[in-house]
């Protein structure tokens, strides 16, 4: 029978795959207004901004790293399972 677990991690890619730019850019306007001396200037803005960004370019990283690894997983993952495998999956087992 078709793998339920493989099917789950094709829909989760799918979904993912739909919303990773949106994820990467997260904070790039707000890091961008804060250092743009246009919103909020002086030593504590810098400070503040260099934070954000650093946190912008991590979220970036993060996210880019989250489809390979559900594609290594459906590498991983048979095209068919017994049928006891399939509802242990459904069950939690």
């Amino acid at each position: 029978m078709p793998n339920p677990r493989k099917a789950d991690l094709h829909k989760l890619r799918s979904d993912l795959a739909k919303e990773v730019e949106n994820l990467r850019q997260a904070l790039k306007g707000p890091a961008e207004d804060i250092g743009g001396d246009t919103v909020w200037v002086g030593r504590n803005a810098r400070t503040w901004h260099r934070e954000l960004d650093g946190r912008h370019r991590k979220l970036g990283e993060q996210v880019g790293s989250l489809l390979p690894i559900i594609d290594a997983a459906l590498r991983g993952e048979p095209e068919k399972v017994s049928a006891a495998e399939a509802r242990s999956y459904h069950n939690g087992v």
